[in-house]
């Protein structure tokens, strides 16, 4: 997808809202909404958020739970954490850092260990699980760099056989894989607009009916007293209005995993037995490529990229624009020649050859110019 002149190829970052989107949210714009008023455009907000929400429940088969807004996933997520007692909270060693950093001091964090191909280590999990009932396990649907999609039902099912809650980090699956709440069975889960051409600035969180938590933002009474603000009617809008047409977009969505293979094929014949593939030898998003090259500095790559208008990342894009080694290849137990030089490539549906076709020209450029400097 070529977006001013770029070729832009971090989709798991963000993604370009959609035109029917922008119509929809310009449209409500030019309206003065505000859903605690009690007139008829208050009214009218209202409506407005109990179709978004309908669309969302649709999308995520989530006909059993509450929905509340939120500014972003990650206040999703510190909701659940801080808004709760937990005695323990268990996460996983290959976590967002919206999750992985999000620690209240009143509760023991434990870390699940990872396996070799960035599966959660379900073994490691049932040793850490408290001989207590107040505890919460937190662990990602997708892998937001490796793509790998991880056993969440059957975490979901040993920590409710233990009597905790489970919570589930849901915003890499969404627009990309079905995700079915009935299926997966969480207390809660956390998604964001921006990841389905929604958006940014609005998120939410699902919880279960009947559940309770204490909110993160007091004020007024809006959504039942459990998110203090006025709505962000627009961005709440157009989530709804992403959650409808993601269903429909992911109909093509697994053909972009030919564009995927077709990229790592590719890239294997240039760098041979200097380039790998994580995650390859498991199930993982369609879109998602993140390779590492023997021994080759990512920023080095990344700069090259960017000089040659490709958007690429070194994987989460969630540290004010830094640089280090990833701590999900340090879980993996990645070797040291492979940790400085990692590359997140993940595509759309609206990703062409062409655009990966350039990429491959400016990498065996790059790739070949290191080699010969080698020598």
């Amino acid at each position: 997808m070529n977006i001013m002149n770029k070729v832009f190829l971090d989709f798991n970052s963000t993604t370009p809202m959609d035109d029917a989107i922008i119509a929809k949210i310009h449209e409500i714009t030019k309206i003065p909404l505000n859903s605690s008023a009690i007139h008829s455009l208050g009214r009218y907000a209202n409506s407005l958020i109990d179709e978004s929400k309908s669309q969302i429940t649709q999308l995520l088969n989530a006909h059993n739970y509450e929905i509340i807004f939120t500014s972003s996933a990650t206040e999703a997520t510190n909701t659940v954490f801080f808004g709760n007692n937990f005695d323990d909270i268990i996460i996983s060693s290959i976590e967002h850092a919206s999750v992985y950093n999000c620690r209240p001091q009143s509760s023991k964090i434990s870390e699940i260990k990872c396996k070799q191909n960035g599966v959660i280590n379900i073994e490691d999990l049932i040793q850490k699980i408290p001989d207590h009932k107040n505890f919460l396990v937190s662990t990602m649907l997708c892998n937001n760099e490796t793509g790998v999609i991880q056993p969440v039902e059957e975490i979901a099912q040993i920590t409710h056989q233990n009597l905790g809650l489970f919570h589930c980090d849901a915003v890499q699956a969404l627009g990309k894989i079905p995700v079915d709440l009935e299926k997966i069975n969480p207390d809660f889960v956390s998604v964001s607009a921006h990841k389905i051409c929604g958006p940014q600035g609005i998120g939410a969180l699902l919880y279960r009916k009947g559940l309770d938590f204490r909110p993160l933002i007091f004020g007024g009474k809006q959504q039942k007293s459990k998110r203090a603000g006025s709505l962000n009617i627009t961005g709440i809008v157009g989530f709804g209005h992403a959650c409808s047409l993601a269903n429909e977009k992911l109909k093509n969505f697994s053909k972009i995993a030919e564009l995927r293979d077709y990229l790592e094929e590719q890239l294997q014949i240039i760098a041979q037995s200097n380039i790998i593939f994580f995650g390859k030898e498991t199930m993982r998003l369609a879109n998602t490529c993140f390779y590492s090259i023997r021994n080759l500095n990512n920023q080095t790559q990344l700069i090259n990229f960017d000089l040659n208008n490709i958007c690429v990342s070194a994987g989460a894009s969630c540290s004010s624009g830094t640089i280090s080694q990833s701590r999900i290849l340090q879980s993996m137990g990645i070797e040291n020649d492979f940790l400085d030089g990692a590359i997140r490539v993940s595509l759309s549906p609206q990703t062409t050859k062409s655009d990966i076709d350039y990429f491959i020209k400016i990498f065996s450029e790059f790739y070949n110019r290191t080699q010969i400097n080698k020598k």
